[in-house]
């Protein structure tokens, strides 16, 4: 994903699928802010910045807000959750 420098970003994130099957899309799942976690320019993995909790969209996909803090690096921004009861999900 291209973001613009230190500006809000908000983005679909997922599927987070049921880790025993592999298939099924979890969609009850609570995702805090502190399970979003964001490597900036290569930098180690922290909590976001912004304190939003992502809102479930639909099939397993979830709505994740990130704020200028977290955007405010140049280059590559990964996004990452490892919530129980799904795989992680990177992007």
């Amino acid at each position: 994903m291209f973001i613009k420098q230190s500006t809000a970003y908000t983005f679909r994130f997922g599927p987070f699928v049921d880790d025993t099957d592999g298939k099924t899309a979890e969609t009850g799942l609570t995702i805090e802010d502190s399970h979003v976690r964001v490597s900036k320019a290569g930098a180690n993995f922290i909590d976001k910045n912004e304190t939003t909790n992502a809102a479930h969209d639909e099939a397993g996909f979830y709505v994740v807000i990130l704020d200028a803090t977290d955007t405010n690096a140049v280059g590559e921004l990964q996004i990452a959750a490892h919530i129980l009861g799904a795989f992680p999900v990177f992007k």
